[in-house]
């Protein structure tokens, strides 16, 4: 199985990027790469902004906005465009599930090694594929879990009333 990698090399990987590409590191943008280097939540422009409010009070919409912009328009993020919530951002950039809670939102890296490649599509089909995005919906095992003990105490219910 893959390993996740490491806030650190994400951190350094998404500096690295910007700074190759000639963008600024601001303190307000290295703040934003930090809390994304360190979550895995895959968070929503709104949580980033929520989150930093509370160390870097000055820091605004538009600069989170415009930061998760440019790192997905250079290639060192990737954004999880959902039609019906917020869209959410992703620093993992190898191939790898997401598990999406049909509950409470969570997203989850499942990093099992995939049993096909970009090139293995391209060389079958002669299409070139430009990026991948692979999904699980569901129910994550604390929801899973709270619906279980949910069942459990209704049925426990009925029959204190009927049995």
């Amino acid at each position: 199985m893959k390993r996740y990698p490491r806030a650190k090399e994400i951190e350094a990987k998404l500096k690295a990027g910007l700074r190759q590409k000639g963008y600024k590191m601001t303190l307000q943008r290295m703040e934003i790469i930090k809390f994304l280097a360190r979550s895995r939540t895959h968070p929503g422009a709104m949580d980033i902004l929520h989150e930093l409010r509370k160390t870097a009070p000055g820091i605004s919409m538009s600069t989170v906005y415009y930061t998760l912009d440019i790192l997905k328009k250079e290639g060192l993020i990737k954004e999880l465009e959902f039609y019906d919530e917020e869209n959410r951002y992703d620093v993992n950039m190898s191939d790898h599930f997401n598990l999406i809670c049909r509950k409470c939102g969570k997203i989850e890296d499942f990093m099992n090694p995939l049993s096909f490649s970009a090139e293995t599509v391209e060389s079958t089909t002669g299409f070139r594929p430009l990026g991948v995005r692979f999904e699980f919906y569901g129910y994550c095992k604390d929801c899973k879990g709270r619906e279980q003990r949910q069942v459990g105490a209704a049925a426990e219910n009925s029959r204190g009333r009927y049995g």
